[in-house]
């Protein structure tokens, strides 16, 4: 089997020759493997580094399968306006002005003010180095403070559809049979955290249910468009986010979220493409409900300390037909073991895993940079010699 066998196998339930080894990789690896040092403005597209073909060369060096994530639209996935096509695009009757504040070469901030003829909104971000190959950036205040900064967004924000697919269209000529490409979108509760503070989302369906569930109305056609437009671009998988749905109880995400994720993830499926759900954080309490998603596949199974997944609590709970990808710690464990302690581990793992099947070998997320290459192949090597079924 090539990569792009053996992943769309996988990600069916059906057999593979092996347990494909296919890591959660961001852009930082790509730029310290070839010692590029990216800007702020251009992290996501550098007008001199090509990171979409380098990923794949990157996978190469290690024999991974590429499930290539680069391949992405990245504006609202990390609240980067640096390539948004929609919410800071001026348009008609959305007129938009930005300015930049830059402190060096490693801090920028943006603040992005938007006039409508119902009123006016506002987001500021921060974008920030915190190594070498990474840049980070995150809302400082975002545009939906009250209901009316909502009805401003809902009646006047710019078609959802327009954005750039160009990485997703590298991504696929690059991969080739080596893999599939991955692109990343939000789930229904994830999205409004681009837009709302995390704290009044989480909150919002207790204090104003009517008021939550508008929101998710407007925003979940709008990924849907998104998601159409990626498929279209070559996407052949999309990675759906609900990280911060494990930070709600198992009754609120039952009440509030699982059908509003279902409505989601059912439309991407229709499009032909199977569905990855990303929850790379806390979800013992939570994952029972995943057997009702209509998601072909679970990462990233995060134990603790960073978060609370027993790999035989999940395994004895989740539906054995669900694909599952990820639990090896790359915060820690993969930074500071040693090549054998990570053998080890990789093998652990797969001999509690195999006998189910439906296994992708991944990290619980993106590798950093300055993780030892030695352990980084110790995964690999050990994927391969113990992954065979």
């Amino acid at each position: 089997m090539n990569g792009r066998e053996r992943l769309i196998q996988a990600l069916r339930g059906q057999p593979t020759d092996r347990v494909p080894i296919a890591p959660f990789l961001y852009y930082n690896s790509v730029y310290e493997m070839f010692k590029y040092r990216p800007q702020i403005e251009t992290f996501f597209n550098p007008p001199d580094f090509d990171p979409i073909e380098k990923f794949v060369e990157f996978c190469d060096y290690f024999g991974f399968d590429v499930l290539h994530t680069l391949g992405s639209v990245w504006d609202v996935w990390v609240a980067n306006t640096m390539m948004d096509q929609t919410i800071v695009c001026s348009d008609e009757n959305w007129d938009v002005k930005i300015t930049d504040e830059k402190h060096g070469e490693d801090e920028l901030l943006r603040t992005v003010a938007i006039h409508t003829p119902g009123g006016d909104l506002r987001h500021v971000e921060k974008h920030e180095r915190t190594s070498e190959y990474l840049i980070v950036s995150g809302t400082l205040e975002y545009l939906i403070k009250e209901s009316k900064d909502f009805e401003i967004l809902r009646r006047y924000a710019p078609a959802a559809d327009r954005m750039d697919c160009q990485l997703i269209r590298r991504a696929r000529q690059a991969t080739g049979d080596k893999g599939l490409v991955d692109a990343n979108t939000h789930g229904s509760f994830n999205i409004l955290g681009m837009f709302r503070k995390l704290d009044l989302i989480l909150t919002d369906p207790l204090t104003d249910p009517v008021f939550f569930q508008e929101m998710v109305d407007y925003f979940l056609p709008r990924l849907v468009q998104r998601a159409k437009k990626m498929v279209e671009a070559g996407a052949d998988v999309v990675e759906v986010a609900g990280h911060w749905t494990g930070q709600v109880g198992p009754r609120i995400f039952q009440k509030f979220i699982l059908e509003n994720e279902n409505r989601l993830v059912h439309a991407i499926r229709e499009l032909g493409v199977p569905v990855i759900y990303h929850n790379c954080g806390d979800a013992a309490k939570i994952m029972r409900f995943y057997n009702d998603l209509e998601i072909d596949c679970w990462g990233y199974l995060t134990p603790p300390p960073y978060a609370d997944v027993v790999l035989e609590e999940a395994l004895a709970t989740l539906r054995p037909t669900l694909t599952l990808r990820g639990n090896i710690d790359q915060v820690n464990f993969l930074v500071t073991a040693t090549p054998q302690q990570v053998r080890e581990k990789v093998r652990q793992v797969l001999e509690t895993v195999k006998p189910r099947g439906n296994w992708i070998l991944s990290t619980t997320d993106f590798i950093f940079d300055g993780t030892p290459y030695a352990n980084i192949h110790a995964l690999a090597d050990a994927g391969l010699e113990y992954g065979v079924y």
